[in-house]
């Protein structure tokens, strides 16, 4: 048995080994004015790992007990308990549970920790613990961390706000096609200590390539601001049209000379799979000499690249994948090879060389006798969702053929998604996908009879359970991956 766990975003995730519920907790601190520090506890319970029974209305609907604390030398400096509760529904459609708490306390080093219980389930409690740090205002002008939020709106009478508005956090520094809008709210302070008080400044919002320095494209927004002691910063871009790739969101305070006095900058990883348009007639006019695609000279080397980009090819890239892999045209491999990255990334031989680098990994990982990597199912999933939170593997079973089962915590824009593969022929090290919970990809609800078929023959209807201690095992280990 082998056990793997990944970090995919900045926010810290934890899951406790035998809990239910899964959850994502991202802090930030603010400063209240007056007040001192504000830290905020973001966390945003997975979709799927809370029950969903009926309420005393007939509605379904998820409850979640939160418990968070903040100690500092073993003393509880602020707590709060609540009953997070999630939507009524009359569907099985699940969804995160948004949850936040907001502690003023003094600047020091605490422990967060978070105990979360499933008041639909049973006792098992997942647990939460990490170092948070409180810094002091500093002297002059700053600015505070950046916080991407899936909308900002009023604040309702008697909710926490921000000058007047609720800020729904968005936790993930990951970007689909799904989400169209990237915001994020920031607070500037000090402005009237470094200005003088109603002195003008420049405020500027931006989306920047994380590879190259600069502003990507058109996405800058400039104010003229008026200096006081806190100034809210809410940006809205339309990020439908922009790539995929690696981004910053930046938030620049500049005199009014155009000098830069202070700066915050968040990562953030943009995945927009669009349908891809290739004009074959416009691609005989790319210049390649001196790009990546062009330094290729050798047809067979550059038709196995391109087919290496099959597990995140869309369906009209895979038709064109095939074609150039008959015909090794090769002015057309190399428009096709460049045109691929340059739809996706604003630097395209950065994003060539960072997929490259994981199908070689994939190579070495998945390879089998009569495929490479990249070609096996595991290679596939890997190279189009990322490593999976948690591998389970079960080669060694002695009634059901070796299995592994992959658990993702987000699988694209799905959560909570699992994988399953199998070794049916029991001679080579090629595993096949045998059921998936993301729509699109297999899903085949007797895979657990499947895997223990190997010294039993399947029954012609459908057995509740698989009646063995190992049967019993594998559904343990998809309904709770450790």
């Amino acid at each position: 048995m082998m056990r793997h766990a990944t970090t995919a975003i900045a926010a810290l995730l934890l899951v406790a080994a035998h809990a239910a519920v899964q959850v994502v907790v991202e802090t930030k601190t603010f400063h209240a004015q007056g007040r001192g520090p504000r830290v905020e506890v973001n966390m945003a319970i997975i979709a799927g790992s809370a029950i969903a029974l009926p309420n005393s209305a007939g509605f379904m609907q998820a409850r979640v007990e939160a418990l968070t604390l903040l100690e500092q030398n073993g003393a509880i400096k602020a707590f709060a308990k609540t009953e997070v509760l999630g939507p009524e529904r009359l569907d099985s459609v699940q969804v995160d549970l948004l949850h936040q708490e907001f502690f003023d306390v003094a600047p020091g080093s605490y422990e967060l920790t978070i105990e979360l219980r499933d008041l639909n389930g049973d006792t098992t409690r997942t647990f939460y613990q990490a170092p948070l740090a409180v810094g002091a205002l500093p002297e002059g002008l700053s600015i505070s961390e950046l916080l991407f939020a899936e909308r900002i709106i009023p604040a309702e009478e008697g909710r926490p706000g921000k000058f007047g508005y609720q800020v729904v956090p968005l936790l993930s520094d990951y970007f689909p096609s799904s989400i169209g809008v990237l915001e994020f709210y920031a607070e500037v302070y000090g402005g009237d200590r470094h200005f003088g008080t109603d002195s003008l400044y420049l405020l500027t919002t931006q989306i920047e390539s994380a590879e190259k320095a600069g502003v990507f494209s058109s996405y800058k927004r400039i104010q003229r601001m008026k200096a006081r002691p806190a100034e809210p910063v809410m940006a809205h871009f339309d990020i439908a049209q922009l790539p995929s790739g690696n981004y910053l969101a930046v938030v620049e305070v500049r005199n009014k000379r155009g000098e830069l006095v202070s700066r915050r900058e968040q990562f953030f990883q943009r995945n927009n799979r669009v349908a891809y348009n290739y004009d074959l007639q416009a691609m005989s006019g790319i210049e390649l000499t001196n790009t990546f695609a062009g330094a290729f000279t050798d047809a067979d080397s550059l038709a196995e690249h391109i087919n290496s980009l099959r597990p995140i090819a869309d369906p009209l890239e895979r038709k064109i994948i095939d074609d150039r892999w008959k015909d090794r045209d090769m002015e057309m491999m190399r428009r096709f090879f460049y045109s691929f990255w340059a739809n996706r990334n604003p630097d395209p031989e950065a994003a060539w060389a960072a997929y490259r680098h994981e199908v070689i990994k994939v190579n070495k990982l998945f390879g089998c006798r009569v495929q490479k990597g990249y070609e096996t199912d595991r290679g596939y999933v890997y190279l189009k969702y990322g490593p999976p939170n948690t591998m389970m593997d079960r080669f060694n079973e002695m009634d059901s053929y070796p299995y592994t089962i992959w658990h993702y915590y987000r699988a694209g824009k799905y959560t909570n998604r699992r994988f399953v593969f199998y070794q049916p022929d029991l001679v080579s090290s090629c595993l096949q996908m045998l059921h998936s919970e993301v729509p699109g990809e297999i899903q085949n609800p007797r895979w657990n009879q499947i895997l223990h078929s190997r010294n039993t023959p399947m029954p012609n209807v459908d057995p509740t359970q698989v009646g063995t201690s190992s049967g019993e095992r594998a559904n343990e280990f998809f309904n709770d991956p450790r």
